[in-house]
């Protein structure tokens, strides 16, 4: 019975207002007089328990499987090292391609706002990883790379909703951002795609530079 419901979660988004829907549901299911009353509104109770909780671990486990999208490009092509290394902007363009040329020099001056030395375009390219395709943007603050990525999303890949703890609002954007394996992740849905900033920087810093790019990405990713 479990495994039945805890499968059925997982294929069901998290409702916004699940926490209002329950306290509703216990609040009509106070209990009369009597013990009758008080063992049907305590098992009651149990149920929406059992119920909120698989909830909630189906959309951590939901939000974590997501935001390794990013963070497997970001590893495997910026840290690791294979991506394209390149100097002329006219190659990072050409990298990019035409639909996401454009999105280039935003992001470089979106990234600089506010920063005395702005950070060094490392790489603009399309690769791919674990079969999956990506666009990647590559820059460098001091030591640390930091990655803007952009890949095509799926009909069934959707962040959770319920989930308000751990989404931040940028400009009518909704970020989720966790800390993955040492490194800062956030991530934000834009249209038919999914938008990443990753990076080791620390989350906070992270998390406002993901507020600064998303709605720059959200203009070329429809």
């Amino acid at each position: 019975m479990n495994q039945r419901l805890q499968h059925a979660f997982e294929n069901e988004p998290v409702p916004r207002d699940l926490e209002a829907r329950l306290r509703a549901r216990l609040a009509r299911s106070a209990p009369g007089s009597g013990r009758a009353g008080w063992r049907t509104a305590l098992a009651g109770a149990a149920v929406l328990a059992v119920v909120a909780g698989l909830w909630q671990y189906t959309a951590h486990k939901r939000l974590d499987e997501l935001l390794r999208v990013g963070l497997s490009d970001h590893v495997h092509c910026g840290i690791a090292g294979a991506y394209p290394h390149m100097k002329q902007r006219l190659e990072m363009t050409a990298g990019l391609g035409p639909e996401f040329a454009p999105m280039l020099q935003p992001v470089i001056d979106r990234a600089a706002a506010g920063r005395a030395t702005p950070d060094t375009v490392e790489s603009a390219h399309r690769c791919t990883v674990n079969g999956r395709a990506y666009v990647h943007i590559i820059l460098k603050r001091g030591d640390t790379l930091i990655s803007v990525i952009v890949t095509r999303r799926t009909a069934d890949e959707a962040f959770p909703r319920g989930l308000a703890a751990r989404l931040i609002r940028a400009s009518g954007v909704e970020l989720h951002q966790e800390s993955l394996e040492g490194y800062a992740v956030a991530g934000f849905e834009s249209g038919n795609w999914l938008g990443y900033v990753v990076s080791g920087l620390p989350a906070a810093e992270n998390e406002a530079l993901a507020a600064r790019l998303a709605p720059v990405v959200r203009r070329f990713a429809l």
